[in-house]
């Protein structure tokens, strides 16, 4: 087991942060300002370079600061002593450039799981509130982290899904039909389900009972949390469900089964925690949920991943925010980022749990 750190950052036109360097403590570092300084940035930027993409926009372009033409993201990670330039740049027009001192990547997806982060922001309140698909990229990016056969299976999948779909609306286009034709795809959707039903089983296995220690210590043990794989493979392997289901999937032109329609079932006392969860339960078990990742993380990889904790304390009494910030502190946990808008209360509860924390404030 060893620790990860980023030691060195440095941005250009990256999102509102036009030039800018930062060096890092390898403990607990807070990013302090008002509203629209460029904090939540600074986390993004951390997140691209441990997971190749940003933690908030599908399309890399977004990140470029408004009438530039290009952005490059510049780390240092220290592990085991050893460390790690890694560059991201990107101009307009043009193909996203990600390397190590390895060299450029030729696939984005060997970089996953080299340096793992954990990302709690507002926006996860997503998971509870959006639809399966949330949950679903949620489950992927956790479980590709630390599972090569996973990603491949999921990623072999993805192909054959879409092209299977291109299939039905093309039968539907020229009002033909020909079995055969479907089923190379769907022995391909076959093979590749069964590795990711298997690993997503585990996962949730594994998962839960961590999740509920975390929400135990942000709530107390009188409430109840639990998680549920949703699954039509639970009951009836791929092939017969995409065999009984065929005369469907003609009329809606897509595969109407299959471990892309899967989803998880966050639970407070045995009900929907959507449906019955405040919106303080809500968050608690977002956090919990979060936390939990990064036991899953740091036991699959042996490394502690770097955790980027962005604005998690609106909400949140004080007691409770520093009681946050001393559990992070402890050494199960290893680098860790936290963004406020209170310079003063943060800068005062960081120094008294770690002399070593260091604040930058953006205000200035």
């Amino acid at each position: 087991m060893h620790d990860l750190t980023l030691t060195e950052l440095r941005m250009v036109h990256f999102k509102n942060h036009t030039s800018i360097d930062f060096s890092f403590s390898p403990k607990l570092n807070a990013i302090v300002g008002i509203n629209g300084a460029g904090k939540t940035t600074i986390l993004d930027a951390i997140h691209v370079l441990c997971m190749t993409k940003s933690y908030f926009h599908n399309s890399d372009f977004h990140n470029i600061q408004f009438n530039a033409p290009f952005f490059v993201l510049e780390g240092e990670m220290r592990a085991n002593d050893i460390v790690t330039p890694i560059y991201c740049g990107l101009k307009k027009g043009e193909k996203k450039v990600f390397k190590t001192d390895d060299g450029e990547y030729t696939k984005l997806s060997d970089h996953l799981g080299r340096f793992p982060v954990v990302m709690i922001s507002p926006y996860d309140r997503n998971l509870i509130t959006d639809g399966s698909e949330a949950r679903r990229k949620f489950m992927n990016s956790v479980i590709a982290q630390s599972n090569k056969k996973y990603l491949e299976a999921l990623l072999a999948y993805n192909r054959a899904l879409s092209q299977r779909n291109a299939l039905l609306k093309y039968f539907a286009a020229n009002r033909t039909f020909d079995e055969s034709m479907l089923d190379l795809y769907n022995d391909q959707l076959v093979s590749n389900s069964k590795i990711i039903y298997s690993a997503r089983l585990s996962f949730v296995e594994d998962f839960e009972p961590v999740l509920k220690k975390y929400y135990g210590w942000m709530a107390g043990d009188k409430e109840i949390v639990g998680i549920e794989y949703k699954s039509s493979l639970h009951e009836k392997d791929l092939d017969v469900l995409l065999k009984q289901n065929i005369d469907k999937d003609r009329v809606l032109q897509y595969t109407s089964k299959g471990i892309h329609r899967e989803d998880l079932v966050f639970k407070l006392h045995g009900e929907q925690l959507n449906r019955v969860g405040s919106q303080g339960q809500q968050k608690s078990f977002v956090v919990a949920l979060k936390l939990a990742v990064f036991d899953s993380l740091k036991n699959s990889l042996r490394v502690k991943p770097i955790l980027l904790l962005d604005d998690i304390f609106d909400k949140l009494d004080a007691i409770r925010v520093e009681g946050l910030i001393r559990l992070v502190n402890e050494h199960h946990f290893g680098q860790i980022f936290i963004t406020d808008t209170h310079t003063e209360r943060t800068e005062f509860m960081m120094k008294s749990v770690n002399e070593e924390a260091k604040v930058i404030d953006l205000s200035s």
